[in-house]
């Protein structure tokens, strides 16, 4: 998802368990990271777990942001 501008962001990338650790992941930030070279700012919703693979492809945590979020909606 983008604003068409200025901001892509990815909200899940999953890759099935048993195609892991083959380069599939990976390949995928790239095409994301080409995709979307000349915006400002590619945003990745990662777990806790995940940080040191967003990490080795090029993204930082965050030191002023905190993600948030409502899990359940009650109309």
């Amino acid at each position: 998802m983008d604003d068409g501008i200025m901001t892509a962001y990815v909200h899940y990338l999953l890759v099935r368990p048993e195609y892991q650790h083959l380069g599939i992941g990976r390949k995928l930030v790239e095409m994301i990271k080409e995709y979307y070279q000349e915006y400002l700012r590619i945003v990745i919703v990662a777990y806790n777990e995940e940080l040191d693979f967003y990490e080795s492809c090029g993204f930082k945590k965050a030191d002023d942001a905190s993600p948030m979020f409502i899990t359940s909606l009650w109309t």
